[in-house]
């Protein structure tokens, strides 16, 4: 009875375990997030002459944009679409001139991470939105953000 009770122990301490260090993973990746969402306003802003937007994203890469937004990653090189951390992998979606995806892909798994990071044109606001992301349109999921979902976090710049 004693070893019974001992395994189930352990085993429920293992999950526990396990919880913890995936939510630690999707917490990092969501700070790496803000904190890539934070340059986008510059960055638009700033005129291409001085390798900016000039106050329209389509008219960047997405290569130019990873870097200037400075998501922390030991082996981003220049022309590479994605930049990859001890948090996981992050990528860019130009949305429109005034908007991008900023996606994360956690080590620790599915589902992906996004935040949407968008001028509003009546206010001149800058407006973010983190979600939750679907699956991997690779593994058979559905992609995009959950909206109205308790994992969405908005704000304002």
């Amino acid at each position: 009875m004693v070893t019974i009770v001992v395994g189930v122990a352990t085993i429920v301490a293992v999950n526990v375990l396990n919880n913890q260090v995936t939510q630690a993973n999707r917490d990092a990746v969501r700070q790496d997030l803000a904190q890539a969402a934070s340059y986008v306003q510059s960055l638009w802003e700033r005129p291409s002459t001085m390798d900016g937007a000039g106050r329209d994203f389509t008219t960047m890469n997405v290569e130019d944009i990873l870097r200037y937004i400075n998501v922390p990653s030991s082996s981003f090189q220049s022309g590479d679409s994605e930049a990859t951390n001890e948090n996981g992998t992050f990528r860019i979606e130009i949305e429109s001139e005034t908007e991008l995806l900023i996606i994360g892909e956690p080590d620790s798994g599915p589902p992906n991470l996004e935040i949407t990071v968008e001028r509003n044109s009546d206010s001149g606001i800058w407006e973010f939105t983190i979600s939750e992301g679907g699956e991997d349109a690779d593994s058979g999921g559905v992609g995009g953000p959950q909206r109205g979902t308790d994992s969405q976090r908005q704000g304002r710049f």
